[in-house]
């Protein structure tokens, strides 16, 4: 073979290895490419959504110990506190517009609470912290029309973060009427709650007290529809709403529920949470 002949050939070998991937090949490398990107923003979407949940636990636990915190130091609480009256804890009030049906994407979660106060004077006995709070003519302080200084009312509202769900055990809006109060005998903190809601979103204002009226009647007319048994819990199922996850916040009663420390967020463990998956 000549010189030139082999330079031929060898111009034809170059050529052939500078020919393009086949649209086959292509078609498998882009494929491959877009299953690895969409696992990694898959996870990282997933990551996301569970940081942004536990978020939300911890809020919630967080406002529920920052409570109990006002109520043992009653003076963060500002309005509500003379000499005819003295503040005593939180009404806290759950599911005002919620839906029966746990499925209606509309559940209304905000958490609705005003202040606690009462008369200055101490019972001449007691039958419980309920009724020690009847004797005090407990009230919810919704402002005092007659008062310049004290026209506004001590409601507040807490929503849980990142839209996650308040539902109770039976997968449902959790709904009811929670107290976190000193007792008026021993100043000792206690937690009571009932189903019973008391419309405080609507009806707590200077000009409106009528919720300040049905609670006071409650407790002191049918206080048996308050729970305060110290071996009884409140167990709020927290529920993600972009990750199927469920964690469960519960609050000891009675006089267990005295400080921070009666707020837990039990473990994610089926034999020890009451939340249903």
């Amino acid at each position: 073979m000549s010189e030139s002949q082999a330079n031929h050939l060898s111009k034809r070998e170059k050529c052939k290895s500078k020919k393009g991937f086949t649209f086959i090949e292509v078609s498998i490398f882009l494929a491959i490419t877009g299953l690895l990107l969409i696992g990694v923003l898959g996870g990282t979407y997933s990551n996301i959504a569970r940081q942004r949940y536990n978020d939300s636990v911890r809020s919630f636990a967080e406002y529920f110990r920052q409570i109990y915190a006002e109520v043992i130091s009653p003076e963060t609480f500002g309005s509500g506190n003379s000499n005819e009256s003295a503040i005593y804890g939180k009404v806290i009030v759950f599911g005002l517009e919620s839906p029966d049906d746990s499925e209606n994407k509309d559940q209304d979660n905000t958490v609705y609470s005003a202040t606690l106060v009462g008369d200055v004077h101490v019972p001449n006995h007691s039958s419980g912290f309920i009724d020690e709070l009847g004797q005090v003519n407990a009230r919810l302080f919704c402002g005092n029309p007659n008062d310049e200084d004290e026209a506004s009312s001590t409601l507040s509202t807490y929503t849980p973060l990142w839209g996650a769900k308040i539902h109770n055990t039976e997968e449902k809006p959790f709904r009811g009427t929670m107290i976190i109060s000193r007792s008026p005998t021993s100043g000792t903190v206690h937690t009571a709650f009932t189903t019973e809601q008391f419309n405080i979103k609507e009806h707590c204002t200077p000009d409106d007290q009528s919720a300040s009226s049905l609670f006071h009647t409650a407790i002191t007319e049918t206080p048996q529809i308050f729970s305060a048994n110290p071996s009884e819990n409140v167990d709020f199922c927290l529920e993600s709403e972009n990750s199927n996850i469920i964690r469960d916040i519960r609050l000891h009663l009675g006089v267990e529920g005295r400080n921070t420390s009666s707020v837990n967020i039990v473990p994610d463990d089926p034999e020890e949470s009451k939340c249903q998956r």
